[in-house]
């Protein structure tokens, strides 16, 4: 969610719609809680907030009204906490305005301090565009110490705009501020050091006389209204500027460069993850003391792509010195996976450093034109240090891949997202992205295809998410067939789907299929994890042991204990407890698919007598068979 005070007060979902808060004093306990996140707040202080002395007899009960409709208002689960010290919002970083506006306005007068002006700019600039408003909480009655944390942020505000005015300066960008300025000085005449700086700008800008001009009317306007002389800035500045001072003289402009914003357009009508949302977004905005990598992993067509690029737009904010994107092609049909080298000199090109790159031989390169990768990285290292940057690293092959492509600065965050596990990554987070609940396939057909059709046929629209067996893939191509195919019913569709012999075909869409996705997995095997594959989808549905495997496949229990583990990591195959396994029911079919086209029927025969055999023992449970021809 969206919590925003810097101006009216306003709450919006993960997909920006805004929603109700219902009545005055129940918003007014919201911000009370914005405005305290982290902190507890017992129920007598929220009552001497919302009444006073003059709480009615009712007070404690309407409160517990009040706060019982503002957690129904913001969902479950329940985001306000009860505990033996009170009431507790709670947020997740980046949620709150308030907390974004203070991180920027930190890291901005960092930089100033170092002089960083450029950067120093971009902060301040990006803190102050998240106000909405003149106040916090505009046109909502708050009490006594509510109204003190509003007025430092509103004084935190003042300091930002003069810091920022200060940047401009120095970026010389004295002749475009110059109305900025003007008005600001109007609405505020006993601000001296606003007063200095419009005296810098006309200056800078050849209007010697106005900026004297400005100096005499501040004078005048102190003593009529404070009764006091010009401070000590204000008359430096003027006799500076009486003296011609050379330090005056206008530095050259500055344009500002554009941090990089590459991520790709976030997917239409996301839908549920949102335990994972919550999780990643805490991972990439909390604090930390090295660079936090995220892996995302998980089987073809899971939506793992699909789920790192919207955590990514949610917290971009976060990340004011860029975005970066690579697709590293570590599965994709028909491409070889991109060289870390390449894929450097192509990062550092986005952050405009051009130093490293294809050198054609030349130093600093290998011959034949290929950038040096340990040379690469280190730069990539250096230039990204200090930075606040996301770096989404998309549909990896391996951790070699990516090793070399991670930043070291503690302030930058990585997106990871591959097929295999990524295990040998140092201190990465890893997430195993599973398959949609049933619900939520349904509900993302709807928002794909139309609600009004689901509605229409229920029944039909439940098969098909059945039958799509939770992969996010197949469902978004069973809505494009249908939405190709106005005249198509949803219970013709989920007819076809229920043939197994034709699911595959008929999940494919224009450059979309299931079958295609899981190819490229399968053709990643060596021939003897391949046949194990194979030969699994002869057992239907049910969870598999080692034992059974072992026996289907006439192979010795340790080493069908390494396949399976193999086939598991790589995302073909589910671990289902101790020592068991089962595989995804669309997976299922396309193995199927692939041992008849590579498999006898002969052998598939046998290995299906060998499974049962093993199956029938004492030790072992119950397995439902497909037959050989099956």
């Amino acid at each position: 969610m969206d919590f925003k005070i810097l101006g009216p007060i306003e709450v919006r979902t993960s997909r920006g719609m805004p929603i109700a808060l219902g009545r005055r004093k129940q918003r007014v306990l919201l911000a009370a809680l914005l405005l305290n996140t982290g902190k507890a707040i017992s129920s007598r202080r929220m009552l001497d907030w919302l009444w006073g002395e003059r709480a009615p007899a009712t007070a404690e009960s309407n409160l517990y009204t009040y706060i019982s409709a503002l957690r129904k208002v913001l969902g479950s689960p329940s985001r306000i906490e009860a505990g033996s010290n009170g009431y507790m919002l709670r947020v997740t970083p980046g949620e709150v305005d308030v907390t974004l506006f203070e991180d920027l306005a930190e890291q901005g007068q960092r930089a100033l301090s170092a002089r960083r002006h450029d950067v120093a700019l971009e902060r301040l600039t990006r803190a102050l565009c998240l106000w909405r408003g003149e106040s916090v909480l505009e046109e909502l009655p708050l009490p006594a110490p509510l109204r003190c944390e509003a007025a430092r942020l509103e004084r935190l505000r003042t300091s930002v705009v003069d810091a920022s005015l200060e940047c401009r300066l120095a970026l010389g960008q004295h002749g475009e501020m110059l109305a900025d300025l003007e008005a600001l000085t109007c609405k505020d005449p006993l601000n001296e050091r606003l007063g200095a700086l419009l005296m810098l700008a006309l200056y800078r800008s050849g209007r010697r006389a106005d900026a004297l001009t400005v100096y005499q009317s501040a004078r005048m306007t102190l003593a009529a209204e404070a009764g006091i002389d010009p401070g000590p800035d204000l008359v430096r500045m003027h006799q500076r500027i009486l003296a011609d001072d050379p330090c005056l003289t206008p530095p050259p402009a500055v344009a500002a460069r554009r941090a990089p914003a590459e991520l790709p357009i976030g997917p239409a009508a996301f839908t549920g993850r949102a335990a994972e949302i919550a999780r990643l977004r805490t991972m990439l905005t909390s604090a930390s003391g090295a660079t936090a990598v995220s892996a995302i992993t998980g089987a073809a067509g899971v939506g793992k792509s699909a789920l790192a690029v919207h955590v990514a737009h949610q917290v971009a904010g976060r990340f004011p010195d860029g975005r970066l994107y690579v697709d590293l092609h570590g599965s994709a049909p028909g491409v070889a996976p991109l060289d870390p080298a390449d894929v450097l000199a192509r990062l550092l090109r986005s952050l405009g450093d051009d130093t490293v790159g294809n050198s054609g031989g030349q130093p600093g390169g290998q011959p034949g034109g290929r950038p040096d990768l340990d040379e690469a990285a280190a730069r990539f290292r250096s230039v990204t240090d200090g930075k606040h940057l996301l770096l989404l690293l998309d549909n990896a092959r391996d951790a070699a891949q990516v090793r070399p492509l991670l930043p070291a600065s503690p302030t930058c965050r990585v997106l990871v997202t591959a097929r295999r596990m990524l295990t040998s990554l140092d201190g990465a987070s890893h997430f195993r992205l599973g398959v949609m609940a049933e619900d939520e396939t349904s509900t993302l057909l709807g928002r794909l295809i139309g609600e009004e059709r689901v509605v229409a046929e229920q029944r039909a629209a439940r098969a098909i998410a059945q039958l799509c067996a939770g992969l996010p893939l197949a469902i978004r191509i069973a809505a494009a067939r249908l939405i190709a195919r106005p005249g198509l019913s949803l219970r013709a569709l989920a007819d076809r789907l229920a043939v197994e012999d034709r699911r595959l075909s008929e999940l494919q869409a224009d450059d979309q299929a299931v079958r295609a996705c899981f190819m490229m997995s399968y053709r990643s095997l060596e021939a003897e994890p391949s046949r194990m594959f194979r030969l699994l989808s002869l057992l239907g549905g049910a969870a598999i042991s080692v034992a059974a495997a072992a026996a289907l496949a006439d192979r010795p229990e340790p080493r069908t204990a390494d396949l399976l583990d193999h086939l598991a990591e790589i995302q073909l195959l589910e671990t289902c407890g101790h020592d068991r396994y089962r595989m995804h029911d669309l997976l299922r079919l396309f193995a199927r698919e692939r041992a008849r086209e590579e498999d006898t029927e002969e052998d598939r025969a046998q290995a299906v007598q060998r499974a049962r055999r093993t199956a029938w023992t004492p030790s072992a449970q119950p397995v439902t068979y497909m037959t050989a021809k099956g």
